[in-house]
């Protein structure tokens, strides 16, 4: 009999995804009272041979606040073709094209083992991959010299016009840019004190030239990759001493506060 454990580590292993928690908080107050909050680590682009990409539209939630997928953890109402969102628990009637499904025929989205589904959206504006890396730099010389090589690597497999960013940190963080030819230009920002995307946009005194220009920093691998090759090889442990049987001082939480207010600052700019 598979244990709890086994269980969760199976779903890992087959969606590439990892949980600060495996459950969800039961209200509002016991939400608040999470020391850690509920995050994932995704691994984007793992390779699932038996998952053929799904080439119809997604069902979505009909509640304009949720807009969660259709997913093997919804109720499902087979007699009046409704689905509960396992998210919100709104209703949803399912699109004409689901009229023939039954217990005994159920569409792919609905199966246990697809719990990750590739579609393939024809609508939209053809944007390009973004990868913006962000690597910490508080760890030993051999470990960091094994993790550079592994993103020269993972930049040659990359599509051409994909855009990549960088961002490194460890008690400071920094921003890099990428257009930069014989220099080495980065933005600093204090770990110490977190940045919304917001603010990002505004920019500082509230003027309106926004502190990250998102062009500078994300560029196109074709364009960029022997400045981002040389910009690796130059990354060098985090300079800042660590007290006698202390951790080193990461600013984990800022770099990916920035990293997260970057690339919803290039989606506001490409779909709105």
């Amino acid at each position: 009999m598979t244990t709890y454990l086994e269980f969760i580590e199976q779903n890992e292993e087959r969606d590439g995804v990892r949980f600060s928690w495996n459950v969800w908080p039961s209200s509002r107050l016991e939400a608040t009272r999470m020391v850690v909050p509920v995050a994932a680590l995704f691994t984007p682009l793992k390779e699932r041979p038996d998952l053929p990409p799904i080439q119809y539209e997604p069902v979505l939630c009909s509640r304009t606040t949720c807009r969660a997928v259709l997913n093997p953890l919804c109720q499902v109402d087979y007699r009046a073709k409704l689905w509960a969102c396992n998210f919100c628990y709104q209703r949803n009637q399912f699109p004409p094209t689901y009229a023939g499904i039954s217990e005994l025929s159920q569409p792919v989205e609905l199966l246990p083992q697809f719990s990750s589904i590739e579609y393939v959206v024809l609508r939209g504006p053809q944007m390009p991959l973004i990868f913006l890396y962000v690597v910490d730099t508080c760890i030993e010389d051999e470990d960091l010299q094994a993790l550079k090589e592994s993103m020269q690597m993972s930049l040659s497999l990359l599509p051409p016009t994909a855009l990549v960013g960088l961002i490194t940190f460890g008690r400071m963080v920094q921003v890099h840019e990428l257009g930069c030819e014989g220099i080495s230009k980065s933005y600093v920002f204090r770990g110490t004190k977190d940045l919304s995307a917001k603010q990002l946009q505004v920019g500082k005194n509230g003027n309106a030239q926004p502190i990250l220009l998102w062009t500078i920093f994300l560029q196109p691998v074709q364009k960029i990759d022997m400045n981002l090759t040389d910009l690796l090889g130059e990354l060098q442990r985090d300079p800042w001493p660590v007290p006698q049987g202390k951790r080193p001082l990461r600013s984990s939480g800022v770099a990916l506060s920035i990293a997260v207010g970057l690339l919803e600052v290039v989606m506001m700019k490409i779909w709105f």
